[in-house]
């Protein structure tokens, strides 16, 4: 039986220990018959929602704390005005701190005790020994007991904090229930105004008494302070917040716990940093953490001021900051500087959003992510909102209640909060007039009509839950009048039919066919191009200009949802593009968890050999060699091939494209001759399969030649460029890349086979061009300053060399991954130069620690792996 109840358990995310569930059972038969809910410590007023069942001015009596299957149910908007058209009642509240029990065991290493010489307890087997040796009935007295650490819990109260509410309660409820801390107490932070920012001992209640700062750091310095904020408000942008955060880091560990995802910190106020992040100490305070570059030499990636930590809020990113507080040592963090006398800043977090209502929304939706624009249409169906309704209609539409989404929403400008939300005791919010409207536009019809069903789908298969919260059931014989102008959110088929005009269901839309199986309809045939369906995005792949291109198609991607589904293979095609355009215009470890989960959902539907699943996992194999995990791309796309040949057979258009994606990585992890042999066997069939001088051929000739010269023949590879550079100039567009690159390979295999005396001058020329033609993004034209670089310190001048390297390397982190060859390549020729101009120890410190991290990435043989150690020999320091 305990068994089975420990795999039910472990089957629903919740993984306990032996001794965890014995403390589970043995508090299951000590609670009163309510349950959980009765018997928890009650939660300040101040940071429940609505301040709770109390504050509604309904009898108790007619509460109905269940789901009425034949009314609607509408937004509660906390005035109870007296009526005949509803009745009170409570639904199951979502919660809000998404993997609570991971995030309390991130926080366990901080678990720790100490004694409390204040107060003394009885030492049992000391007694005891005294009574046997000496006959004396006394008692051996031994300090108690006590944690390690309080937690000053400082809770950013600002307007847009309002949905962080719930959230920073269920923070300190977990904080006080994991018995991590010594004290657990929080503190409200008002950042509303751009003055100094107010401390009071409560969070959300204006009211509440202002406290000093030193009240959260106590005498003896045992504590940690964590600033739960979005960030966002005005007080954020003061020197006053500023002279706050550094008096806390000058006393004890100090964080900002940033609740919203990092993809969304850009809108925030501050300039967050990842850094290598050491402590001397546990305990230590902020001022004597050290701030390392993780990329960049020391000299390079220098660090002002107190480093204050921003943590999101999720497990893996707490127990790295718990470990740094617990025993010190080191790890990557991302930052903040602060000083005590910096000045105001200006700025304002984000930009600025058009006043016109259809450039605001067109504004939001390139701004947003698809399932926040998609979650606001369908919010515009419902009126009044409230927190609770909003993340009910999100979990019922998309089977989660992901509060980024919804913060992206309530962020974007596109709703406000009640004209007076001081008077409800439920914060209302509803769209800027005319927005509604334009939403329901975006949203197909038959979408709308299924959101109430799916909330009271969701509803009917709910379970008690100990938070609730109230909204009102249609009835006319009820006590309460229906909110003015309301539109239910559940069973709510007539106001929405009456909202499009219409007495009855109209035609499904085509992404609603469905097979007699139930499922939807998949298709047939190749995955279409997203820039099929529209030309404006069409110019702009075509001018590989692709951070517009990823905002247009975003724009066309959600217009194929909404015309033919979500599981339309138009869409499975669109989701793909989009991924690659985005790994294109310099976000490749995101291109590549979308294709990822793109090609989980399709192998649900096709199987893991259908040549579209395999299309998908080839460009997800390729974005993962660019981010970082070459070998795997080489063997994913070595595996990936044989499935494509079996199918298609060798001489197939596809199965060259991914063997020519495979011979290029099978080169990256340090097998350049394999490289060659795979690049010319590739040759070989596309000549014989494609037009004389196709485009793809010609670039197979390009990659035959830069393969050539890595292998050690660069007069060979002269040659061969020679005759490229000829048939490119006939047959490429004036504006190809392959002109250009082909250009630039001629100048450095001429330089490299004995004549480099003009190579700098070529490649600085071609240098603008190759920026105008691939696109600041793209890795070449980085790997040609490198070249310039190179060849300048051959030639003449080491120090400019090293100086071109520097600059080199600061534009690249910018743009590429750490992980990427041609950044890892960039370290390894600045160390080069390093040592040339004199600084052994520098470079030798540099190599020692590139080293290892190129050989794991790239392979122990790699020519970079191989270049580093060598040049690491060369200095009298080799590393086994």
């Amino acid at each position: 039986m305990i068994e089975r109840l420990r795999d039910v358990l472990a089957s629903s995310g919740i993984a306990l220990t032996p001794a965890e569930l014995a403390d589970v059972l043995w508090l299951a038969l000590r609670l009163p018959p309510e349950g959980l809910a009765a018997a928890q410590n009650p939660v300040p007023h101040a940071l429940q929602e609505g301040g709770g069942p109390a504050d509604i001015p309904t009898p108790r009596s007619q509460e109905q704390h269940g789901f009425a299957a034949d009314s609607d149910l509408f937004s509660y908007d906390g005035d109870g005005v007296p009526g005949t058209t509803g009745d009170l009642m409570r639904l199951p509240a979502e919660r809000t701190l998404p993997g609570s029990l991971a995030i309390g065991r991130a926080l366990r290493s901080l678990k720790r005790s100490t004694p409390d010489h204040s107060a003394k307890e009885i030492d049992d087997t000391s007694t005891v020994d005294l009574i046997a040796e000496t006959g004396i009935l006394d008692v051996v007295l031994q300090p108690m007991k006590e944690q390690w650490l309080d937690v000053s819990l400082v809770v950013d109260d600002g307007l847009s904090m309002k949905l962080w509410q719930e959230t920073a309660r269920e923070l300190r409820t977990l904080m006080e229930q994991t018995g991590v801390f010594r004290r657990v107490r929080a503190f409200g932070l008002d950042t509303r105004t751009p003055d100094a920012p107010v401390l009071r001992n409560a969070p959300f209640r204006p009211s509440s008494a202002r406290v000093a700062p030193q009240s959260l750091c106590p005498a003896d310095r045992r504590a940690v302070v964590l600033i739960l904020s979005d960030v966002i408000g005005p007080g954020w942008d003061t020197s006053a917040t500023q002279s706050l955060l550094s008096f806390c880091a000058e006393r004890c560990p100090t964080a900002i716990v940033q609740p919203l995802p990092r993809r969304l910190w850009a809108g925030t106020r501050l300039n967050i940093e990842l850094k290598t992040v050491s402590g001397p100490r546990a305990g230590s305070p902020n001022t004597a953490l050290r701030v390392d570059d993780p990329w960049l030499p020391p000299e390079l990636g220098q660090f002002t001021g107190v480093p204050v930590p921003v943590i999101e809020l999720r497990p893996s990113a707490l127990v790295q900051w718990a470990k740094l507080v617990a025993d010190g040592g080191s790890t990557p963090l991302h930052v903040i500087p602060v000083s005590s006398d910096r000045q105001s800043s200006p700025t304002s977090a984000g930009a600025s959003a058009p006043a016109d209502l259809r450039e605001h929304l067109a504004f939001f939706r390139r701004a947003a992510s698809p399932e926040a624009f998609r979650l606001a249409g369908h919010l515009a169906a419902v009126r009044p909102l409230t927190l609770g309704v909003m993340r009910l209609v999100q979990r019922s539409v998309f089977g989660r209640s992901d509060p980024a989404p919804l913060a992206e929403v309530l962020l974007g400008g596109l709703m406000r909060q009640s004209p007076d939300p001081a008077r409800p005791t439920v914060t209302q919010y509803d769209y800027r007039p005319g927005m509604r409207d334009l939403l329901l536009e975006t949203v197909p019809s038959s979408d709308l009509l299924k959101t109430a069903q799916l909330v009271t789908d969701g509803l009917r298969l709910s379970q008690p839950a100990p938070r609730t919260f109230p909204a009102v059931r249609s009835d006319l014989s009820g006590s309460l009048r229906l909110p003015p102008g309301a539109s239910a959110f559940a069973l709510a088929a007539v106001p929405l039919l009456q909202h499009f005009g219409l007495t009855t269901r109209g035609p499904e839309s085509e992404g609603d066919l469905m097979e007699g199986n139930g499922q939807q309809r998949i298709g047939v045939g190749p995955l279409e191009s997203l820039t099929s369906h529209d030309e404006e995005l069409q110019a702009l792949v075509a001018a590989r200009s692709w951070r517009a291109a990823v905002s247009r198609a975003e724009i066309v991607l959600e217009q194929l949802i909404a015309r033919h589904g979500e599981r339309s293979l138009l869409v499975f095609a669109g989701r793909r593009d989009l991924a690659e355009w985005i790994g294109l215009a310099g976000a490749p470890q995101s291109a590549l968890r979308l294709l990822l989960q793109l090609k989980a959902e399709l192998e649900d539907l096709l199987g893991p050999h259908d040549l579209r699943v395999l299309s998908i996992a080839v460009s997800a194999a390729h974005w993962a060699g660019t981010s970082g995990q070459p070998r795997d791309a080489a063997e994913q796309l070595t595996a990936i091939l044989a499935a494509q040949e079996q199918a298609l057979g060798p001489d197939d258009l596809e199965c060259l494209s991914t063997r020519r994606r495979m011979s290029y990585w099978t080169g990256v992890i340090g097998k350049p001759e394999a490289a060659l042999h795979l690049h010319l066997d590739l040759l070989r069939r596309e000549e014989r399969l494609l037009p004389h001088n196709d485009l793809i051929t010609l670039n197979t000739r390009a990659n035959v030649v830069s393969w050539t010269g890595r292998n050690g023949r660069p007069e060979e590879a002269r040659e061969l460029c020679a005759q490229l550079v000829q048939d490119v100039e006939n047959t490429a567009p004036a504006d190809h890349p392959l002109r250009s690159i082909t250009a630039s390979e001629l100048a450095h295999w001429t330089a490299e086979a004995g004549d480099p005396s003009t190579v700098v001058t070529q490649l600085t020329h071609l240098l603008p061009k190759l920026y105008e033609v691939m696109g600041v993004t793209h890795s070449y034209p980085y790997a040609t300053r490198q070249r310039i670089a190179h060849w300048t310190g051959v030639l003449s001048d080491p120090h400019a060399a090293l100086e071109q390297m520097r600059t080199l390397l600061v534009d690249i982190a910018a743009v590429l991954t750490a992980e990427h060859p041609v950044f890892l390549s960039s370290r390894v020729e600045y160390a080069h130069w390093t040592a040339r101009t004199g600084n052994t120890a520098g470079a030798r410190q540099l190599l020692e620690n590139l080293l290892p991290e190129v050989s794991e990435i790239l392979g122990p043989q790699a020519p970079e792996t191989v270049r580093a150690r060598n040049l690491l020999d060369s200095l009298g320091d080799q590393v086994k």
